[in-house]
């Protein structure tokens, strides 16, 4: 078979899923495992909250969820380069069915302890699987193709967290936390079996050293040093996320600043998701075929960002704070999802994993800091100071970083 991905006619997503039934399988067995996991993660919540009434032990799960992926980076970045990608993937897939087991063990007997042992199991298995479709989609796609399938890729948690939340509230409610949980562990089976039937190699190369750990993360270091590429757009995603964390006061603005009641904080919500849905297209039609374009787009929708949460801490009431929340999710995910591809690009087979794993690694973490931030930002500052202050560093790390990726050399692809 031959390892180049077939070029097909059209280039729109629908084109895509349509000629390249690879990718097809792909998307799909990701939309299903993100989606099911949004049911398990609302039901868990729920659990947690009703069994301790405790509001900081329910957030704790967004910790015991996130913490995996940050301690076990460079782990997990040589399994994705050493070990053989598909196996992996469906081995997680079917192993993640073991700590759901457990957390339905948990809520019938209303432990709080197990369900969070449970969580903290099914976290290893999901950071250890979620970033094997970001690192093989290279080798399912044609490069001029890439873009559009990342922005596809890209979308998915959003367009999980809308669909995957809201539907796993009303299934929980109709019929039960078990039914959650039966319904995710359905949802890593039918990724098994998509990914089991993708035919294309998840990997170009042939050579598999054994795997250690400590070389492993020396040559991912030497590589991200030599090429400039890689090294700005890891930058630039973590500029992106040392600002992030103003994103948790957007409830706080819809109920005291707005004076709306829950409806107005799940109306800023729905406003972040679908500016996260359509800004990974939306940057996708910006950049055309020129690399040096997706620099400039990138480092520029960092910018819209910050100026989208400038646009918040102005805004006098819902409806005007409805388009700001927007636009700055339109800068978040277009953003974010260029940084990725243009990893993808820049990243040989052989390294891939293990960079694109160390990008998700400094966004789980630095966004966990500059959550943490906040609160004490905001006591010293008040709400619309402490959004300003970081919507003014989101937009000073845009300008900065744009003109040293203007002066790099012309990215090779």
């Amino acid at each position: 078979m031959s390892s180049v991905p077939p070029r097909l006619p059209g280039n729109s997503l629908l084109a895509l899923l349509r000629g390249n039934p690879d990718f097809r399988r792909l998307f799909l067995a990701s939309a299903l495992s993100l989606t099911g996991d949004w049911f398990t993660f609302v039901a868990l919540n729920a659990f947690v909250y009703h069994r301790t009434g405790s509001a900081g032990l329910t957030a704790l799960l967004f910790a015991v969820e996130s913490l995996p992926g940050i301690l076990l980076m460079p782990l997990i970045g040589s399994l994705t380069d050493r070990l053989d990608r598909r196996r992996l993937r469906i081995a997680c897939d079917l192993a993640a069915i073991l700590p759901l087991a457990g957390l339905l063990a948990a809520f019938h007997l209303g432990s709080v302890p197990m369900a969070l042992v449970s969580l903290a199991v099914l976290s290893v298995s999901a950071a250890v699987s979620s970033p094997i479709p970001e690192v093989v989609l290279p080798n399912l796609v044609a490069p001029d193709r890439l873009p559009t399938a990342q922005a596809a890729l890209g979308s998915l948690y959003s367009s999980g967290l809308l669909l995957g939340a809201g539907l796993g509230g009303l299934a929980s409610a109709a019929w039960g936390s078990t039914a959650t949980l039966l319904i995710d562990a359905a949802s890593f089976v039918a990724s098994a079996v998509l990914i089991a039937r993708i035919r294309r190699p998840f990997s170009t190369g042939t050579e598999r050293r054994r795997m250690r750990v400590r070389t492993d993360t020396a040559e991912l270091w030497r590589f991200i040093r030599a090429t400039p590429t890689v090294a700005a757009l890891l930058l630039l995603t973590a500029a992106l996320r040392l600002c992030y964390g103003v994103v948790g006061l957007l409830p706080v603005y819809a109920l005291e600043r707005f004076g709306t009641t829950d409806a107005g904080v799940g109306v800023l919500y729905m406003a972040q998701g679908v500016g996260a849905v359509l800004g990974p297209f939306l940057g996708r039609r910006l950049i055309g075929t020129s690399a040096r374009r997706r620099l400039i787009v990138a480092g520029g929708a960092l910018a819209v960002f910050g100026l989208g949460y400038l646009a918040l801490a102005q805004a006098g009431g819902l409806w005007s704070g409805v388009p700001a929340a927007l636009a700055g999710h339109l800068g978040v995910s277009a953003c974010a999802i260029l940084a990725i591809n243009g990893l993808q690009l820049a990243s040989p087979d052989h390294i891939r994993g293990r960079v694109l794993v160390t990008a998700f690694g400094l966004s789980s973490g630095l966004q966990g800091v500059s959550s943490l931030a906040v609160a004490p930002l905001t006591v010293a500052l008040g709400m619309a100071g402490a959004t300003r202050a970081l919507g003014v560093l989101a937009v000073g790390f845009a300008l900065v970083w744009l003109l040293y990726a203007l002066r790099l050399p012309e990215p090779e692809e």
